[in-house]
């Protein structure tokens, strides 16, 4: 027992020696040094792109945040329109896919626009898209082979020069991807001066040139006002034309540039109209005048802008809608009054004569609106103006307004409460005095106050022969009417009618048969008296 306990024991030290030994530090010839202290690692800052030197603003002046050059990332662009249309350097990813393998290689178009595909060959693919080569390839690879799946994509679009001229903020050449469209390469240049013209933006290549309307671009997002640049391509801002202004109740007021058509109705499609809260049939157009005096004008747009109808502006037209809040008190008038600078001037009877509208304040009258009117003009007629009024339930009501007792005669009889919506009419006071009727020579005659009715008739030719004279009547401009022996003495406006004799249905059949009767009597005392014969030159 003893024996095999020893035996054991022996075993397990034969056995626990060795693992000891090695697990003993080997010893080193150097001396021990102290353990290093680990230095912080600071974190590295991937690079960033350089900072461009000079601000970017978009066309037309409005500042935006600097961009990097279009051709700065174009190696993390890749293009997936199928409609990109490949140029020399564009860089291809080529992938042909077999029945056991697959071919991926990257190749580029060179000079001559040629694709190079070993073992497919060349194939010319300048100026085609994207869709169009991998047909080509797809058809050149099942040529040569028995089954192959065709995939290719831009993997980097080449990049190239295009120039800029005009009212640009950096003209010159600059770097651009095809990728870009010309709002990018602009926008890329510093954008366009604020003389530079947003509308006729002209890009020509090879020969022949087109002209952009940027501002529809920017407005409706249409991209034909806005392709894609191309190699050779020259972008020319020109100055910029004549701008009207859009104030008051529209979508987009503000000053904009005349369009090349110069009409009123594509600039409102283009900006969004009028406001929906807008009095469109209450606009004015300012407009200067060649001796530089302003004239407004009423626009009803609705009826101006009726296609085909249009407005055609000018450079410094001024077109104000107001808000339909604003109209709700309002008095027009019109005729011989003054004006003001922004009255509408028209032509009436030869003499100048306005048209426009007033806010009309609570409580405002005749005398008042007449004052801001301008005051009236020397040839009114005071004696006649009127004002039309729309009843609440019923028809328009014509109320005489004698201004000569207002405004010379210092009575306020006639000075009556407006209200909204009236309209002031002052008529030109004639000057003629007009014949009609039966007479010979009917018209106006010149007025003559040491004149008679009967003295006008005769100026006027005298009656006819078919005139009935005693029924002649004369008529006022106030719309009363006298026979001829009885009339007041005539005034300025006054009409004298002479009247048609008039005749019963038989009397033309008299006349005529009298007529008849006559020719019969002359040819019988002819030929008794001459015997009944006829000399016919023989005897």
């Amino acid at each position: 027992m003893v024996r095999r306990s020893i035996c054991v024991l022996l075993v397990v030290t034969m056995l626990v020696t060795p693992t000891l030994a090695l697990a003993q530090p080997v010893p080193s010839s150097q001396e021990p040094r102290a353990p290093a202290i680990p230095t912080p690692q600071t974190p590295q800052v991937p690079p960033q792109a350089p900072p461009v030197d000079f601000p970017v603003r978009a066309p037309g002046g409005v500042p935006t945040a600097p961009r990097p050059d279009p051709c700065g990332l174009v190696g993390q662009q890749r293009v997936q329109s199928p409609e990109y249309r490949l140029g020399s350097g564009d860089l291809l990813d080529v992938q042909i896919a077999g029945r056991l393998d697959v071919t991926r290689q990257q190749v580029v178009v060179d000079p001559e626009g040629m694709l190079t595909i070993p073992p497919i060959g060349s194939i010319a693919v300048a100026g085609i898209t994207l869709r169009e080569t991998n047909r080509r390839v797809a058809e050149r690879a099942r040529a040569l082979l028995r089954y192959a799946e065709v995939s290719i994509s831009v993997q980097q679009p080449r990049c190239f020069e295009v120039v800029l001229s005009g009212e640009v903020e950096r003209p010159g050449s600059l770097q651009s991807s095809a990728l870009r469209r010309v709002h990018d390469v602009l926008l890329a240049a510093g954008g366009i001066t604020p003389r530079g013209s947003l509308r006729r933006v002209v890009v020509s290549r090879e020969g022949s040139s087109v002209e952009l309307d940027l501002l529809r671009f920017e407005l409706t997002g249409d991209l034909a006002d806005n392709p894609l640049v191309e190699e050779g391509m020259r972008i020319h801002v020109p100055p910029r034309g004549g701008s009207v202004t859009l104030t008051g109740a529209f979508r987009r007021p503000g000053e904009y540039e005349i369009g090349a058509d110069g009409g009123l109705r594509s600039l409102l499609q283009l900006t969004g109209g009028v406001a929906q809260a807008a009095a469109a049939g209450q606009a004015r157009l300012t407009r200067v005048q060649p001796d530089g005096r302003k004239e407004t004008l009423s626009v009803d747009l609705a009826r101006a802008l009726a296609p085909p109808a249009d407005v055609p502006l000018r450079p410094g037209d001024v077109l104000f809608v107001p808000q339909l809040t604003v109209l709700q008190d309002v008095v027009e008038v019109r005729g011989a009054f003054n004006g003001t600078a922004e009255s509408s001037r028209t032509v009436t009877a030869g003499k100048p004569t306005i048209v426009q509208r007033f806010e009309l304040a609570q409580g405002d009258r005749v005398k008042d609106v007449v004052g801001r009117a301008g005051g009236t003009a020397a040839y009114a007629d005071l004696r006649l103006a009127l004002v039309e009024r729309v009843g609440a339930a019923g028809p328009r009501q014509r109320i005489p307004i004698d201004l000569h007792r207002l405004l010379v005669e210092k009575d306020d009889t006639p000075n009556i409460v407006l209200e909204n919506g009236d309209v002031l009419s002052l008529p030109v006071a004639e000057d003629k005095v007009y014949v009609l009727g039966e007479v010979r020579n009917p018209g106006g005659i010149d007025f003559r106050p040491d004149l008679t009715p009967r003295e006008y008739v005769a100026l006027a030719g005298g009656p006819t022969v078919r005139a009935r004279f005693k029924n002649a009547t004369v008529t006022y401009r106030n719309g009363r009417s006298y026979l001829l022996a009885q009339a007041p003495p005539l005034e300025p406006g006054a009409v004298v009618t002479v009247p048609e004799v008039s005749v019963r249905w038989y009397q033309d059949y008299v006349t005529i048969a009298t007529t008849i009767s006559s020719l019969i009597t002359a040819y019988t005392g002819l030929f008794v008296l001459f015997g009944g014969r006829v000399n016919t030159g023989d005897d």
